[in-house]
Parts: structure tokens; sequence; C-alpha cells
């Protein structure tokens, strides 16, 4: 996207016609379609500015109607300089203060990464009363006169790609990696996961019965933090239970001990039905990696105590033969859910590297985007001592081995960063290090697939590909001793 002179563009009042203009300056083709009141606000603030003095070439260089990548986050106007960073929103209607002081504090929080001076205002455009957020985060009334001046202070804009600016894994945060920003709500959801949120909650009130209900949605969507989220909230009204699938991390127990009314176990620790007993809820991530036995004590927990239960799951994620067997995500759906939810593939990664994972695992996968895949790198080494130096070298640039390469005799396991794919599961890594041998291959229709040995309990496809996907900034893979794969993973980069 790039920045457009807002006086020339709000000389179009009619939709359509606006619509063509503004898309064809901005060269953004993917954005929303901006409605006429929109339009109509736009026009109604130029020309009060025009007014109070500020030139056609003063109207350039802002970003109208910037969506965040992948977070889903918009503002109506941007203007950025080597100094500053103006925010306007425009309402053309009234709306209370405690609203537009709310998106206001939401937009700093984002608008933070630029570190610039932000200057941040709304205006009401069918009265034309104005607001701005103070540096310590009052909103008071302003004039228009002193948005005119942010105006002028403005002349030396940036004009490049805006989103070159905004790294999505920025504002990823993980309640495991990231307790204090969690228990200080340093965070916010995505619009996807708000939508569901507020559904499942919505669902849940008044409920005095046991309940079952079920969030589905791929890797990087957000299920985790979600769960978290609403874990926290829960615990507002009621002993509340979180239920991971291994030991919880160093994070989650400063969690755990920071919210009285919640506990955080893993799923090891569940032992009996009564000593779910005593929760009114109970929340269980990654949800098909419980053993079936487990499972079902916990749905007759439920049943028996009319606790209400959340399963959270990702379809794409089963791991091992015996996990396709249990059938979990199966189970779930068959216990007469009160509510499913499922959050959208709108992902809050890098969309260069999902396009890139959705390439790996299918070599025809059509895409709506082409990139230069300038975040990937893929290496080869022709036996294990060069691939061990060549991960080695990642490492020293702060890269994390995932280990999909699971022998009985792994000759990478000493590495001290090594993961397997199975403990990395909910968790996210700013870069990775993978390697492939001869364990893969891709069949004659382009999918990934994998050989039944040295493991026949292991899909290592899926291990592979929940490697990959824990990644939110930078992602090598190391091929060895597979010329036939190196040649095709550079097909996706040709």
């Amino acid at each position: 996207m790039k920045p457009v002179n807002i006086f020339r563009i709000s000389r179009i009042t009619d939709e359509e016609l606006f619509n063509i203009a503004e898309k064809h300056e901005a060269n953004d083709y993917v954005n929303h379609r901006t409605p006429v009141h929109e339009i109509s606000s736009l026009r109604i603030l130029v020309d009060a500015m025009i007014e109070k003095g500020i030139s056609v070439s003063e109207a350039d260089g802002f970003y109208f109607g910037f969506i965040i990548p992948q977070i889903g986050k918009e503002f109506d106007l941007l203007k950025v300089t080597g100094k500053y960073c103006l925010n306007i929103e425009l309402k053309s209607q009234d709306v209370t203060e405690e609203q537009i002081a709310a998106q206001l504090r939401k937009n700093r929080h984002y608008l933070t990464l630029l570190g610039r001076k932000m200057m941040l205002f709304t205006v009401v455009t069918d009265t034309l009363t104005c607001y701005k957020l103070t540096d310590d985060d009052r909103l008071v009334p302003t004039e228009l006169r002193e948005i005119t001046r942010a105006v002028k202070k403005c002349n030396a804009a940036f004009h490049g790609r805006i989103d070159k600016l905004f790294r999505a894994s920025e504002y990823l945060i993980s309640p495991g990696r990231d307790p204090e920003k969690f228990l200080q709500k340093q965070y916010f959801l995505t619009p996807a996961q708000d939508h569901v949120k507020s559904e499942l909650l919505k669902d849940i009130q008044g409920i005095k019965e046991c309940a079952f209900y079920h969030i589905t949605g791929r890797p990087c969507t957000g299920k985790t933090l979600l769960l978290y989220d609403i874990a926290a909230q829960l615990s507002e009204t009621g002993r509340t239970l979180m239920v991971s699938m291994r030991e919880p991390a160093e994070g989650l127990t400063v969690i755990d001990a920071a919210i009285d009314a919640l506990d955080i176990i893993d799923a090891s620790g569940i032992r009996s039905a009564a000593f779910i007993g005593s929760y009114k809820y109970i929340l269980v991530d990654e949800s098909l990696r419980l053993h079936r036995y487990v499972f079902e004590m916990i749905c007759r927990a439920a049943e028996k105590n009319k606790q209400i239960c959340i399963f959270s799951t990702d379809p794409s994620a089963v791991l091992t033969n015996t996990e396709k067997e249990q059938d979990i995500i199966g189970r779930i759906r068959s216990l007469g859910l009160a509510g499913e939810y499922e959050l959208s593939e709108k992902l809050r990664m890098n969309m260069e590297l999902y396009t890139f994972m959705l390439k790996m695992k299918h070599l025809n996968a059509r895409t709506e985007k082409t990139y230069e895949f300038e975040h990937v790198s893929v290496n080869y080494a022709s036996d294990v001592d060069e691939a061990r130096r060549i991960i080695g070298y990642f490492r020293d640039k702060e890269y994390v081995f995932i280990n999909a390469h699971i022998t009985a005799d792994d000759p990478f396991a000493d590495l001290a960063e090594d993961f397997s794919s199975h403990h990395v599961a909910g968790r996210e890594y700013d870069r990775v290090v993978m390697l492939m041998d001869s364990s893969f291959r891709y069949d004659d229709n382009g999918y990934l697939k994998g050989i039944p040995e040295p493991d026949p309990e292991l899909l290592y496809p899926n291990l592979f590909y929940q490697g990959i996907t824990r990644v939110r900034d930078r992602l090598a893979i190391v091929v060895m001793k597979n010329l036939e794969l190196l040649r095709k993973i550079l097909s996706i980069i040709d």
C-alpha cells in the first residue's frame, strides 16, 4: 500500500469511482471497499483543514484505511515521518468518549513499534468535534486548528510500502513466553479471536448444566492465547482449570501463581474425576493429544458436576498413528456440543512464510500472491557432519533447531537447543531451522510424504509441518542427502 493525497482523492464523491481511483493511487487491491459515508467523512475533514490553511501538497503522504497484515488492525488515516506518526480516526456520527479513547489507546499500542512521537486524534465529522489522546493516555477535547498544525509538522512523509514498517510477529505474545505482558493485558486479540471469544462467552452466560464447547483452528491462528485469555476472564466468576499437554512452561507457572482462581496443570496430573470436581470451568489446550482415558474422565466429571468444558484443537496437528486412531476431535464432536467455533485462517504469522509452508505441504497448492521468500533459506548437506555445521551456523544466529528427524540413534540429539516437533506444539519462535532427510519425499501429485521408517508410529509430514508452523519471522531448511527433495523445494522459490 502506498500513500495518497487525501485532497485529490476526496474530490471524487461517487462511491464506485472513488474506490477505483483510490485503489489505483494506493496500489492496494486487497484492502476493503470504502463505503460512501467514509468517503463523505474524509471530504468533510479535508475541506475543513483546507479552510484552516492546509495546502494541497500538505495533504500528501497519507495512508488511507491501512490494515496491519495478519493482525487485522485498521487505521483511517496515517502519516509517518522520520520523527512523527500522525493518526486521525474519522467518525461520521457521535460515539461515546469511552469508545474513542479505547480505540486511540489501541492504536497507540500498535503504532509504538514505529518508534516515532505519536499524535493521535479523532474527528466526529458531522459536528467537527475533535479529540486527542495525550502522552499520558488521557482523552481530551481539542480543535481542528491543532490537527492542522500536526499535519503541517509532517511534511517529509514516508512514501514507501507501509506494511514494511510493521511486523506481525512484534504484536504476538505467548502466555508461556510473555507472562508479564499477559497478566498486564498488554496485548489485543485479532478480530477473529475477538469474535470467537465474544460468541463463546455469550453462549456460556447463564448455563447451569454441563456443557461442552469446541474451538478449532489451523496453526498460528492464536488458539492458545485465546484460550488463556478466556480462562483468565472466566476465573473472575468461578474456579478455572487449564489443562496443558505438557508440564507448564515457567511463564505459565507465573500466571498460575498470579491468578488465584486459575490453576494450570499438565494432563498427566489428572489422576481422578474427583480431582477436577471443584472447578466451574475446565479448558483443555491441544486436546487431540489427550489420552482417550483422560478425555473420558474429564467428560464424565463435567457431566457429573455440571461443569463447563472447552476443548481446543488443530485438526492438522495429528502427529502419530495413535492420535489418529484415538480420534479425539471426533469424540469431542460426538458430545452434543453446545457450541463450536472456528478461528479463521487469516493468520497472525508472516504470510510469506505461510505461503511457503503451504507450497511445501503441496507443491501445486494455489496461493493468492507470489513472494520472493526473502525470509526463507534453503540449504543442502551431503552428510551428517555438514548438516550439523549448517545447523550450528543458524543456531549462532539465534535460530531454534526443531527436529522432525527422529531416529533411535539420532545424530542431532546432542544439540543444546534441540526440540522435537512434539515439544514445540503451541509455542512460537522468531527463527527456526529444520532438517529434512530421506524420511521425506514428494509423491506424483506434489504432496509431501514420509516413509514409515524408522518409527512407523510417527507421521513424518505432520511432524515437520508442526515444527515449521512454530516460526514467526525467519525459516531455514537443511536438506540432507536427498537431492530430489532439494530440487522440489527449490522449485517453490525459483
